[in-house]
């Protein structure tokens, strides 16, 4: 009953965080119907090989409740965005689309320079290619890292700041004007509403463009990160002031944002704790709770089959099946709850 569309699945190198097999039993048992999975592995996925690799490892989990579809990366290199489109149309909808990181986040997969995008918008346009553009929108040169103070982990704020979305979001939407791109833009994670304001105004415009917000994006804010354990909710994008996060879920109610996305990437404790400080929170095991907070929030049946399954399904042009499926908590299969503090708000338990 639900499609997560921006999921990170790791196997091979990092499969101690998450595997292919591990995750699709966790989305059938938390009602999910099909996920689609993010690039960012050690290995990045840039080649059709690299996807059929994917594909099978999906296959081999056998879990045909749940539909396993993978995004392609870009780089900035014509000829691995030329062959992605060729892999696209091959193999779509198992491909459903490409994944551009336009400031870097997990992984190395950052194509940051206007010069470096403008070259993947030009090749899609030239290409032909139609299908959906999912943009990690956070402009390099408007962050900071020496900010952050793993002592002080609301600092994590002040090195990624809104302005770095906005001035990405506008980088992205002029682009796709400027070389009349054909596809679907998708601006991931959406966190800020300045951000959200200019998707706005580009689609008054008449540019296709979407977006999507997270759950820790919605029902969270940036005080979270004060507390004993705050340096656990460090992600990218990071959380936003209380008077935002209310904005953004105004905007899922009247349809400016489209969508939400868990983001699903689970680290280690260690790894959030210690060395590199992992950005990123598990997501997918929670997806009962989401619907129920948009009940909370006065979400109507419609609206919450409009944001968790049919507009994703539309977006994209895949044929899923919504079924209702008997659910199992696989909390525990995580190594902290990101969510406690909203199921324990609410009174929540599966």
């Amino acid at each position: 009953m639900f499609i997560d569309s921006h999921v990170h699945f790791r196997d091979e190198e990092q499969a101690h965080k998450e595997t292919i097999a591990h995750a699709l039993g966790v989305a059938r048992d938390a009602g999910v119907d099909a996920v689609f999975d993010m690039p960012n592995t050690q290995r990045p996925v840039l080649t059709r090989g690299r996807v059929e690799d994917r594909l099978k490892l999906a296959e081999r989990a056998d879990v045909p409740e749940v539909f396993y579809g993978t995004f392609l990366g870009l780089t900035s290199d014509k000829e691995q965005i030329k062959q992605a489109v060729g892999a696209y149309r091959a193999l779509f909808p198992r491909v459903v689309g490409f994944k551009l990181y336009a400031g870097h986040s997990v992984g190395n997969l950052g194509v940051v320079s206007v010069e470096e995008q403008a070259v993947v918008y030009e090749t899609l346009t030239s290409e032909g290619y139609e299908g959906v553009l999912f943009v990690h929108a956070e402009k390099e040169r408007e962050m900071n890292a020496a900010l952050f103070k793993p002592e002080n982990p609301i600092s994590h704020c002040l090195a990624r700041p809104a302005k770095a979305e906005y001035e990405s979001v506008r980088d992205q939407i002029a682009l796709a004007q400027k070389y009349k791109f054909r596809g679907k833009l998708h601006i991931a994670h959406i966190s800020h509403a300045s951000a959200l304001y200019l998707v706005e105004k580009a689609r008054r415009a008449g540019l296709d463009v979407s977006c999507g917000a997270c759950p820790h994006h919605l029902f969270y804010d940036s005080l979270r990160m004060k507390g004993s354990n705050g340096i656990l909710f460090k992600m990218n994008p990071p959380l936003r002031l209380e008077s935002n996060r209310h904005a953004l879920l105004a905007a899922l109610k009247g349809r400016e944002v489209n969508w939400i996305e868990t983001d699903h990437a689970p680290h280690t404790l260690g790894e959030k704790t210690s060395g590199s400080y992992m950005s990123g929170i598990p997501g997918l095991p929670w997806w009962p709770l989401f619907e129920e907070l948009l009940r909370e929030h006065d979400f109507t049946d419609a609206q919450i089959q409009a944001v968790t399954f049919d507009n994703v399904a539309k977006r994209f042009g895949v044929d899923i099946k919504r079924t209702r499926k008997p659910i199992r908590d696989r909390r525990a299969d995580y190594p902290f709850n990101p969510y406690s503090g909203l199921e324990a708000e609410i009174g929540f338990n599966f």
